[in-house]
């Protein structure tokens, strides 16, 4: 049977979404190719003929999930430059909704700890995007000369009150730590 043009694209796109929703939400190590097969409507045979490995899956998964939570981001987010940027960012990234969703949340905050075990491909998929956030975010601080110490900074602690937060999800803990880590990056962003 013959398939239109564009028809392995777009089946190849709609594996990358539900993987990526999946590894976001259960995890990479506990999300097996045939349970992203059915969430994708298509069989697990299917799969060898889009990825060589489940590893591959992941490493292109994560490139279409990064660029997706860039337009995902809040409209607002487009209008702002600067220090206002940043609070605003601060106030998308540490939110209750943003914790809540993380599969449509940052893949950083929900993959990394497996990414860095797995390594290869996914890791330098990883470390390319982070290097594009560090750099955002630094010319939020100086568009003129990137204060690249104060985005590692401003980043890591988004990621670190995020993951926390989700780690103890359900309770005032969580929300006191979305709240001091968001207080934090705003008053940080008031500084010279």
């Amino acid at each position: 049977m013959r398939y239109p043009a564009g028809h392995k694209r777009e089946t190849n796109e709609r594996i990358l979404r539900a993987a990526g929703r999946l590894f976001r939400r259960q995890g990479y190590a506990a999300t097996g190719v045939d349970t992203v097969m059915a969430s994708a409507g298509l069989t697990a045979g299917a799969f060898y003929s889009h990825f060589h490995s489940k590893e591959d899956l992941l490493a292109e998964t994560l490139d279409t999930v990064f660029r997706e939570a860039r337009n995902d981001r809040p409209k607002r987010l487009s209008q702002l430059r600067g220090r206002e940027w940043i609070r605003a960012f601060a106030a998308f990234y540490l939110s209750k909704k943003h914790r809540d969703t993380p599969d449509r949340g940052c893949p950083v905050a929900a993959l990394a700890g497996e990414v860095g075990r797995i390594g290869g491909k996914s890791r330098a998929v990883m470390g390319r995007n982070l290097r594009r956030m560090f750099d955002t975010v630094g010319q939020q601080f100086d568009a003129a000369s990137p204060d690249r110490r104060r985005a590692i900074t401003t980043v890591s602690l988004c990621l670190g009150g995020l993951m926390l937060a989700r780690a103890v999800n359900g309770s005032r803990l969580s929300e006191e730590i979305l709240r001091t880590c968001r207080e934090t990056v705003m008053e940080d962003s008031q500084r010279p």
